[in-house]
């Protein structure tokens, strides 16, 4: 099977959550940081592992009362502004990458080093350079892949980190993912598949807001790298502000379910009058179903952060369908490596 080895990583997913939960539950390996007590937390990574971090400040903003933000790991290197602190305060870097070695997230990290910065590296790799340079090291290793894209890696780091910055209810809506993963997998796949290869779609949009919007471009990036196609990712109602004249029979939208139902449900029915093919995900997606080609309900007892790990799922089975209906390979996309290394100009 093409994509045999991206494939097997995608579906993995579930079990993956199940086995890092045990872990965590058990209380092992659990970072001994007392996050508390820093005047202002960083996450930093590079592509997947941006969009991750991204997924992550919007998770600990939301819970806790410091100053969180999510920085792309060149903006670090490339921008002076990004590695100025105020004088006296206590700074907490999150950096991540799944392999260790991204040659942008070290140099961030050589840029942002100092007596007032501790450093938690996460990574997948046992042995990376990121988590022997990092002041305190994370290993998720059932995030580990072979492949080149990154989907299990960036659901168990982001299962992790929420783990870790949760409240104890928080904690209760995470143990439910490992089935409810499996049960979409089981009920949607069919579906998904047969969505993706119904027409030539030529333009993959991905709408949302909130927690789901990180969701939204990871789930672009994704089609961009396994299917090699033009995608785009949007806040819901941006989308109608002139990018919506790019719409056309051949553009499959999936609109992550927005807080307020009113105006998700204006926004679809006006996507279906252009003629694009609408895909809905999320906890109130069974309201879309007079509307949408597909919906995916996810268990509407989780908020949209807890539910972050299965509203991704759909959108890397169509990714993939995609590659598939396109002649593409998904583990070997055209032009990519699976570490980015920076290499010295020529002379």
């Amino acid at each position: 099977m093409i994509g045999q080895t991206t494939w097997s990583e995608l579906v993995s997913q579930p079990d993956a959550w199940q086995r890092l939960l045990s872990r965590l539950d058990a209380g092992r390996d659990l970072p001994t940081i007392a996050f508390q007590a820093f005047d202002e937390i960083v996450v930093i990574g590079s592509g997947t592992s941006y969009y991750l971090a991204l997924a992550v400040a919007d998770w600990v903003s939301r819970r806790h009362a410091m100053a969180t933000r999510a920085v792309p790991s060149c903006e670090v290197v490339l921008d002076a502004h990004q590695v100025a602190l105020v004088q006296g305060r206590q700074r907490l870097v999150i950096a991540i990458s799944r392999s260790g070695e991204s040659s942008e997230l070290l140099l961030a990290i050589k840029a942002l080093q100092g007596p007032t910065t501790t450093v938690l590296g996460v990574g997948c790799s046992a042995g990376s350079s990121l988590l022997r340079m990092a002041d305190h090291a994370w290993l998720i290793d059932e995030g580990f892949e072979n492949g080149l894209i990154m989907l299990r890696s960036f659901t168990s780091m982001l299962l992790a980190l929420q783990y870790w910055f949760g409240s104890a209810d928080d904690r209760v809506g995470l143990r439910k993912l490992p089935a409810a993963g499996q049960a979409l997998l089981d009920a949607y796949t069919a579906p998904l598949r047969q969505l993706a290869h119904s027409r030539s779609f030529d333009r993959l949009v991905y709408l949302a807001s909130g927690s789901s919007y990180p969701i939204a471009v990871e789930a672009s990036l994704k089609a961009q790298e396994m299917s090699i196609s033009t995608s785009e990712a949007y806040h819901t109602l941006e989308y109608r502000h002139g990018p919506m004249a790019t719409a056309t029979r051949d553009t499959l939208l999936t609109l992550f379910c927005p807080p307020n139902l009113e105006l998700g449900l204006s926004l679809a029915h006006d996507m279906k009058v252009l003629g694009a093919t609408l895909l809905v995900v999320g906890t109130s997606a069974e309201h879309y179903a007079g509307i949408a080609d597909l919906t995916v309900a996810t268990d509407p007892s989780l908020s949209d952060g807890q539910a972050s790990l299965l509203t991704l799922i759909p959108s890397q089975i169509v990714a993939f369908e995609t590659a598939l209906r396109k002649g593409k390979n998904p583990d070997a996309p055209e032009n990519l490596n699976k570490v980015v290394i920076l290499q010295p100009a020529d002379a």
